[in-house]
């Protein structure tokens, strides 16, 4: 690997007698993944030319190279050889297991844990697990399985695609949450990529990956799940349901209806034949579990800002990408009168954005997209308007 022991800042003609060979100048700026170098070559060189191309062979990271003002810009990434935390990923899945499959066990109907309200202050009450039981535990594991392995297999398309280009990129961090509060008791999963995209294509590849995935993971879940849910003669606003029990008490029943998208509409009729106008279908755990994976995909497939759908919709139009993401995102504001979530989801993407609803520039931002990757942007266009559900849940 070529090393470079230099300071950040632009050098010129020093430094190490490969770079001299090739660069005119060139700058080195620490990242979290390892190392950018960005270099000018000397103005006899284009990156056809021999000693260009065996410096490229050699260089162990990713590379990418652009016409400038001032003649061809290389952008090199040099990754670090620091180990992952893998305990602290391995330690957020099975907390996350654990609570997914709480979850589970309550939209199951067999609540697994005892709680004992502890005064905080008053009128503050917390609860405090006393018991678990393990029989009630493992009914909710068909949902619990099926929702981490959804979430597990999106965000192994996005590493996988990143791993093939070069890219630093971290271990999938999942977010465990209570399931008494959250449903589903998870707040999803997400990897971090620590070096650059080179390029529109490889930015495109990592984008779709996880959509694809998680799609792909869905549908025979919810087939399955499709198959063993409950028909329940009644009228309602909402054609799907989920019942979740809180504890053993009376009373203690919630009722949660799901709103329907172009797939889950489409199954429901193939499968169950189902008469939106006086039926609606009780859904089976694993059947709710592919219904988030459709959710979670279509979400994924926002074109605003960083999320895949961002990424993808960069990818495909360049600069031209900014209007159409905000004119998205100025949409959700009204459709956030049918589901107020909408509204939260455009202040965190925000947050994620630091206040950019545009996708940030790549480096070499003037190649476009192979043919066989714009017909990739196309699918994810469809398959978001196939999973998108313009309100999701209803009381």
């Amino acid at each position: 690997m070529v090393t470079l022991n230099l300071n950040n800042g632009f050098v010129m003609g020093q430094g190490s007698i490969g770079f001299a060979l090739v660069f005119a100048l060139w700058r080195v700026d620490r990242v979290a993944g390892g190392r950018v170098i960005t270099g000018r070559l000397l103005p006899e060189l284009e990156p056809d030319s021999p000693q260009v191309r065996e410096f490229l062979a050699g260089w162990q990271g990713s590379h990418s190279t652009r016409s400038g003002e001032y003649g061809y810009e290389v952008l090199l990434f040099e990754p670090s050889d620091r180990g992952e935390r893998w305990w602290l990923h391995g330690l957020l899945f099975f907390v996350t297991l654990f609570s997914t499959t709480v979850a589970g066990s309550l939209l199951a109907g067999h609540p697994p844990l005892r709680f004992l309200m502890l005064p905080a202050w008053p009128p503050v009450w917390l609860p405090m697990p006393v018991s678990l039981d393990l029989g009630a535990l493992a009914t909710g594991l068909p949902f619990g399985i099926s929702l981490v392995g959804i979430l597990m297999l999106h965000e192994a398309g996005h590493y996988v695609a990143a791993k093939r280009h070069g890219i630093s990129v971290t271990p999938p961090f999942f977010i465990p949450f209570p399931p008494y509060v959250s449903v589903i008791g998870t707040l999803g999963a997400f990897i971090r990529l620590r070096s650059p995209v080179m390029s529109r294509n490889a930015l495109l590849d990592v984008g779709i990956a996880g959509p694809l995935a998680s799609f792909v993971a869905s549908i025979p879940l919810l087939w399955w799940g499709l198959l063993h849910s409950s028909v329940i003669m009644a009228e309602a606003s909402s054609s799907y349901l989920v019942i979740f029990t809180a504890d053993s008490g009376a009373n203690s029943q919630e009722w949660f209806w799901l709103g329907d998208s172009a797939v889950m509409w489409a199954l429901s009729q193939l499968l169950v034949g189902l008469d939106a106008s006086r039926q609606v279908l009780e859904l089976h755990p694993v059947a709710f579990a592919g219904w988030l994976g459709l959710f979670v995909t279509a979400l994924n497939l926002l074109p605003l800002a960083q999320l895949d759908g961002g990424h993808i919709l960069y990818a495909a139009l360049g600069q031209r990408q900014r209007p159409l993401a905000w004119a998205f995102f100025l949409f959700l504001i009204p459709l956030g009168l049918l589901w107020a979530g909408w509204w939260v989801w455009a202040v965190l993407v925000l947050v994620v954005g630091r206040g950019r609803i545009r996708h940030p520039s790549l480096f070499n931002a003037e190649q476009g997209l192979t043919a066989g990757r714009r017909v990739l942007a196309l699918l994810a266009a469809i398959l978001f308007v196939a999973c998108f559900v313009p309100v999701p849940f209803n009381l």
